[in-house]
């Protein structure tokens, strides 16, 4: 095989192991998909725990596995059928639903019970520098927004379009809470915003706070003591909406303490495996909900993607790295020392 029909990757091969190096064959696209060239790919925290085997398919995954799901890349060759162009830049939609389950013919292919790609998670990602994609799931990228900017898109800000706009339904003048300002918790926070909310932020890293202020949080806070700062500043009434980011005990704990009667608790974050308690007497006297938002639907992509477009909405890059130094990016990320997302540049030159 030819030196150009190779390409680089950073891949899972034990789970006691750092991500190593391979060269793997390129793929070629068949008839309805593209191959995209990954020009940079976002590092989210579910990539470490898919690469550190702390997901609930990981006993079943097969190994080498290349991880990253938050693609920013260009048409680099198109199978029979096709008709998009070579050298358009796209975002890629890493939820390919089979079409045919319940929740696919509900238009709930974030539910799909028979995936045919979960990119990154149980298939091929893009911490390599091709992968082929249906053509029905890559998104175009406006000449406006940066390729690296766009590694924090698909995830970090569609999931957190998801979580405010349709599943928290942030209404203007509502006080939002915003648990947990890392990826995804810094886009909620600017969306929140966008839709009128007061937003208030709150986690343990008092950088994370600092970038959350000047994306648009009025007022933040450590988590310690949260509890009584944010009752303080609703006049004990709490926040309508709470969006808990961080998927931990704690969070959760603190989300049903500060919302207000009658609000929303949004669940964004996650931890595989754990059984969290809600208080269940307080949730029916207060006629509390607690809503579970799963990343976005492409049609809700492409309102986030305008959104950066138009300025309204910022992707938060923290740094950006190379493909090589994959495994500095997932560690940077377990030890929490990130603000915004951290980026790999994949494709060489």
């Amino acid at each position: 095989m030819a030196a150009t029909d190779r390409m680089r990757a950073m891949a899972v091969v034990d789970y006691a192991r750092p991500l190593e190096r391979l060269d793997l064959p390129r793929p070629s696209p068949s008839t309805g998909e593209v191959l995209v060239r990954v020009l940079y790919c976002g590092v989210c925290y579910s990539d470490v725990k898919t690469v550190t085997g702390r997901m609930a398919f990981s006993a079943h995954l097969r190994l080498p596995h290349v991880a990253g799901h938050e693609i920013s890349g260009e048409i680099a060759a198109v199978g029979p059928g096709v008709a998009l162009p070579v050298g358009q830049r796209v975002v890629v939609y890493n939820y390919w639903g089979c079409g045919a389950c319940r929740a696919c013919r509900a238009g709930q292919e974030n539910l799909c019970a028979a995936l045919r790609g979960w990119v990154g998670f149980t298939t091929p990602g893009g911490f390599q520098e091709y992968l082929v994609v249906p053509a029905s799931h890559v998104l175009p990228l406006p000449p406006t927004v940066p390729p690296e900017r766009a590694a924090a898109l698909s995830c970090a800000t569609g999931t957190a379009y998801r979580a405010v706009v349709t599943r928290g339904q942030v209404r203007p003048g509502e006080t939002a809470l915003v648990i947990g300002a890392g990826g995804v918790g810094l886009h909620a926070v600017q969306l929140a915003r966008a839709a009128g909310a007061r937003v208030l932020a709150v986690d343990v890293d008092a950088r994370k706070l600092e970038a959350a202020r000047a994306h648009g949080a009025a007022a933040t806070a450590l988590a310690e003591g949260a509890a009584a700062w944010v009752r303080r500043l609703t006049d004990g009434a709490g926040a309508e909406v709470v969006l808990d980011c961080a998927g931990r005990a704690e969070s959760l704990a603190l989300a049903s303490e500060v919302v207000a009667p009658g609000g929303r608790v949004v669940l964004v974050g996650y931890t595989v495996g754990e059984r969290y308690p809600i208080p269940s007497a307080e949730t029916m006297m207060a006629e509390i909900s607690y809503l579970g938002s799963r990343y976005v639907l492409r049609h809700e992509l492409a309102r986030a993607i305008q959104l950066v477009a138009d300025g309204v909405i910022q992707p938060v890059v923290d740094s950006v790295l190379d493909l090589e130094e994959a495994n500095l990016a997932l560690a940077r990320l377990h030890d929490e020392g990130a603000a915004g997302r951290i980026v790999l540049k994949v494709a060489a030159g």
